[in-house]
């Protein structure tokens, strides 16, 4: 009697085991959205900010978005010497996980460049003293600050260029035009061989290239702890709502 007992305990535990398996499975379909990185989580998320949390805070760079130009004819030989599929871009292209669009304008009219992905890099067509303009586009809810290395020089600076946190502000899914340098108008300069390719891992960078780290900015509100919405919260208390950070 009692083995009778146990084998039913048993079967139903089986059986339990398989639909809260059923359900887990059906709380991580694609119908129902990931959790994104803390502070891209959707604004209308209650929470309490919290100041100076590390991404507010940090000298590295969310991202780097690069920008490779050359005169027309050069262009297409660097672009082969990269080696990755060229996707041409009319207006503004995505970069890297998708926190910004960055896109190159003719200062005089306002045409977009003509310009191609390639390997992750925008890669620009531009003549040697063409005056042009850095279009960047925050697709976050959370403010942004970036720090924009061109030619080798820092942007507003104009000392040697890096990636260190920058005070360029950029309001949430707000809009930023850059045409000027510290030292005036931004123009294109004559470019000399395919260097521009592989100055990517300096953060100083050099002619030809132009480099954008993105930050989350220090005034951003910060977005923990949260109260997640329904269909965010696993089933069956499998996954703490507030620790680790990664199931937010």
């Amino acid at each position: 009697m009692t083995s009778g007992k146990a084998g039913r305990t048993s079967a139903w535990i089986r059986i339990w085991t398989a639909a809260a398996g059923m359900t887990l499975m059906a709380a991580c379909d694609s119908a129902v959205a990931p959790l994104r990185p803390a502070w891209q989580q959707d604004p209308n998320l209650f929470h309490r900010g919290f100041p100076a949390r590390p991404a507010q805070t940090t000298d590295q760079p969310h991202m780097v978005a690069r920008v490779v130009y050359a005169e027309p004819e050069r262009l297409k030989g660097m672009i082969e010497r990269q080696g990755d599929v060229a996707d041409a871009q009319r207006g503004m292209a995505r970069m890297g996980d998708g926190t910004v669009d960055l896109g190159v304008q003719d200062a005089a009219s306002g045409k977009w460049l003509e310009s191609y992905v390639c390997g992750g890099v925008l890669f620009v067509a531009g003549m040697p003293n063409q005056a042009y303009k850095l279009v960047v586009k925050n697709r976050t809810p959370m403010a942004l600050e970036l720090k924009v290395g061109v030619d080798g020089r820092d942007l507003q600076g104009g000392g040697s260029a890096s990636l260190g946190r920058g005070s360029l502000h950029v309001e949430p899914k707000g809009k930023l035009e850059l045409d000027h340098a510290s030292n005036g108008p931004l123009l294109f300069k004559k470019v000399s061989g395919d260097s521009a390719l592989f100055l990517h891992s300096s953060p100083k960078g050099g002619t030809g290239l132009i480099q954008m780290g993105v930050f989350l900015a220090a005034d951003a509100p910060s977005m923990g702890p949260e109260k997640l919405r329904p269909d965010q919260v696993a089933p069956l208390g499998f996954f703490p709502v507030g620790r680790p950070e990664q199931y937010r």
